[in-house]
């Protein structure tokens, strides 16, 4: 428990404001209680004024975020200061006096009880009024009560049945009135000492009003004095309260659950055990004494059914809301997944024509959107995205959001209508987003899969779907593709790939080549590139069979450090035997985004004893595009070790100008499919002309690859390349080829790449 002791200056700051309130107390109540009708009235009325200004004061200096509430308190102390003064001895004032001043009282309720709904409402949702209707039943209780108790007694005794009424309903509005007072305590996350002194007030405030209606049935009234002492205690506490800081956090929203459901409850079962057991405490004394009391307990009982029913309704909103959210993506507002289920179940068992179907929807560029602008654009790229799939689907169908920029569409049609769909979505993706920061542009790439009637076959049709999905996307930007078995059968031929794959390299499986590149003035080898081979079950099996599977895996990690650390073991052994070249290994877009990378190569360098100018780097146009700024920094970290930067495949691609001045490339690599044609296409030549003239001017060095021909040789050498690769000048070769090899006696010194820019 914490027992914070205050220190003692600040005791005795506050001591003479202690001591001086409770003098001035003291003071009041001596004259209060001992002097006559207008001395009382004047201490009522400094009390009554002092607690107005308090409030004003209260409200100036402290700023509540709901002044209004305060402000109804501020007329309700007024209404309260010529009410309670002019009701006083019912024997002094005449009848018309003692209207007027139930007419004011009565105002003055309303607007406290204005007052306490506005600051329950605001800590609540405005449409959930669950703690008024409590403070309304324990009113007509409490009504009851006074009835049975103060009230029908009075009926045919000398008080006026209108006097003998006002004075026996002020006790039940007080009982409603303390109610949503005690409601706000226990909802208050934190002690609200100005609740607690208004609490203090209410309370007073019924006091007074039982004693007032008490003292009508007594043959020997109560001193006036005595009663309306009991309303001046009711205006100091109500100042106190308007004075406290804590009076600007009444209406504040609370992050602890309001008063338990359990514990309304309880007060409701008590209120009913009190007013049942008021009905042994007379019988009625007229037919109208019996309608009253029939009414109110009817109102009561009926009220505390309505009671019931709204809690048990709003127990059903709230598990029907939980359901919802349960069911239903919050970002985008459509199904999630688990409606997948009940969405095939329901197809499975409509009639109609056609086959169920489901087109699985992935957004291709998505990644790149997020990275770039982060991900509240993502989520309104993914909002936006789902909008326009849903508007785009026949009214039948259904969609659902699957997983990140995955959706599903589920429905029943043809299979032509099933094109008509995917086309359509496709097409909605492919028009430009504007979003908040910039507008971008995604495509959306459609796997699409067909089954029968068949209830178990969901799995089935999602798995299948997805293959779609896959085989769209590599066959380019925003297509569409149906399933087929030759699908399966190469997803199951690429998981037996990557089970085979694990473990290749310890079991010694994987096994490097070498393929010269030459210089084309000498046609002399200056550089050997490393190519790896998977040799399984006695075939040699080509990069393009099992590299991409190896990416996909996380195995190329384990890959692409056998061929760097097995290339640099073989440079050495290449110059042992008297040939100056260096070597060329190729990473993937996966190692290129591993900061690890450099440091693996400074390692394997080291080891072997070479420096960052005997190695050679190639990467594709495709590994730069999937993160360009996490590539720039790792080929800088490369570069700045004297390592060639190679881009590999040049032409295919999307590179631009500003990204390859960007990066540090040394070398282009002109794609096989451009030299194949030259000599047989004029606008090949052109264009590895127009690529010679561009890294001229980067300046980079070109390497043209898949040299063939003697004729394509000669061409290569007129367009000014100085390097060539391909068949005529060897194919890819294991070490001991090249070591064996009568020419490397003849090949000259060799030539540092980094020195040959053109």
């Amino acid at each position: 428990m914490d027992s914070k002791v205050l220190p003692m200056h600040q005791v005795l700051a506050g001591l003479p404001k202690l001591v001086g309130i409770s003098s001035a107390v003291v003071a009041s109540s001596v004259l209060f209680f001992r002097g006559d009708s207008s001395v009382r009235s004047i201490v009522m009325a400094a009390f009554a004024l002092s607690a107005i200004v308090a409030i004003s004061v209260g409200i100036r200096r402290y700023k509540p975020a709901d002044a209004t509430s305060w402000w109804c308190l501020f007329g309700a102390s007024g209404l309260f200061l010529v009410g309670v003064g002019l009701r006083g001895d019912p024997t002094v004032y005449p009848g018309g006096v003692t209207a007027l001043s139930n007419a004011l009282t009565l105002g003055g309720y309303c607007l406290i009880g204005t007052a306490l709904a506005r600051w329950v409402l605001e800590r609540r949702s405005r449409d959930d009024i669950t703690p008024l209707i409590d403070a309304g039943l324990i009113s007509v209780g409490t009504l009851f009560v006074s009835w049975v108790v103060l009230i029908s007694p009075l009926l045919d005794g000398s008080v006026s049945t209108a006097a003998a009424i006002a004075n026996g309903v002020y006790p039940a509005i007080d009982a409603g009135m303390i109610t949503l007072v005690t409601y706000l305590l226990v909802s208050s996350t934190h002690r609200n000492r100005a609740l607690r002194l208004l609490l203090v007030a209410l309370l007073a405030i019924l006091v007074g009003d039982l004693a007032y209606a008490q003292s009508l049935s007594r043959t020997v009234p109560l001193s006036p004095g005595l009663l309306d002492g009991i309303y001046l205690f009711a205006y100091a506490s109500l100042a106190l309260a308007a004075l406290n800081p804590q009076m600007a956090t009444m209406s504040h929203r609370q992050n602890s659950p309001p008063l338990h459901s359990r514990r309304r409850v309880l007060f409701v079962v008590a209120l009913l055990a009190v007013c049942a057991a008021t009905l042994v405490l007379g019988s009625s004394i007229s037919t109208v004494d019996l309608v009253v009391r029939s009414a109110l307990l009817s109102v009561l009982l009926i009220g505390t059914f309505l009671r019931g029913e709204r809690a048990m309704s709003l127990v059903q909103r709230s598990e029907d809301d939980a359901r919802y959210r349960a069911a239903h993506d919050t970002l985008t507002g459509l199904p999630n997944r688990t409606m997948l289920d009940e969405q095939f179940a329901r197809l499975a068992l409509a009639s109609g024509r056609g086959r169920i179907f489901i087109l699985f929807v992935d957004l291709d560029n998505f990644k790149t959107v997020n990275d770039s602008y982060g991900h509240r654009v993502g989520d309104e790229m993914i909002a936006a995205a789902a909008h326009r799939i849903r508007a785009t689907v026949r009214s039948s169908d259904t969609v659902v959001r699957y997983a990140g920029d995955e959706f599903i569409v589920i429905g029943r049609c043809t299979r032509p209508e099933m094109e008509e769909v995917a086309r359509s979505v496709i097409e909605r993706i492919s028009e430009p987003f504007v979003l908040s920061v910039a507008t971008a542009y995604i495509t959306a790439s459609v796997g699409i899969a067909a089954a029968d009637n068949r209830p178990g076959d969901l799995d089935d049709l999602l798995r299948e779907a997805d293959l779609a999905m896959y085989h769209a996307k590599s066959l380019g930007a925003s297509r569409f593709s149906f399933f087929d078995e030759s699908l399966r059968a190469s997803s199951i031929a690429a998981i037996e790939t990557a089970t085979a794959l694990r473990g290749a390299t310890r079991r010694g499986e994987l096994v490097v080549h070498y393929q010269p590149i030459v210089s084309t003035s000498s046609r002399s080898t200056v550089v050997y590139e490393a190519l790896v081979r998977w040799n399984r079950d006695g075939r040699l099996r080509s990069p393009v069979e099992f590299v991409p599977i190896a990416e996909s895996t996380n195995l190329i990690g384990e890959i692409g450090a056998f061929v760097l650390r097995t290339a640099l073991q073989d440079l050495n052994a290449l110059r042992a035997a008297g040939q100056n070249v260096t070597m060329s290994v190729n990473i993937s877009s996966v190692q290129l985004r591993d900061d690890s990378l450099p440091k693996l190569v400074s390692d394997m360098l080291e080891e072997y004893g070479l420096c960052g100018a005997d190695l050679a780097l190639e990467v594709t146009e495709t590994a730069l595009i999937d993160d360009v700024f996490a590539a720039k920094k790792i080929l800088d970290e490369l570069a700045a070790m004297e390592v060639l930067i190679v881009l590999d495949d040049f032409g295919v691609g999307y590179s631009s100008l500003s990204r390859l001045r960007e990066l540090p490339i040394a070398l282009l690599k002109i794609d096989r499919s451009f030299v194949s044609e030259i000599g047989t296409s004029e606008s090949a030549n052109s264009l590895v002309a127009a690529i010679a003239a561009m890294a001229r001017a980067l300046p980079v060095s070109i390497v043209a690859e898949g040299v063939e021909t003697e004729e394509q040789a000669r061409a290569v050498e007129a367009l000014h390349c100085r390097f060539a690769q391909g068949y005529l000048y060897g194919r890819p070769a294991p070490l001991e080829h090249w070591l064996q090899t009568t020419l490397a006696a003849a090949h000259p010194v060799g030539v540092d790449l980094s020195n040959t820019v053109e």
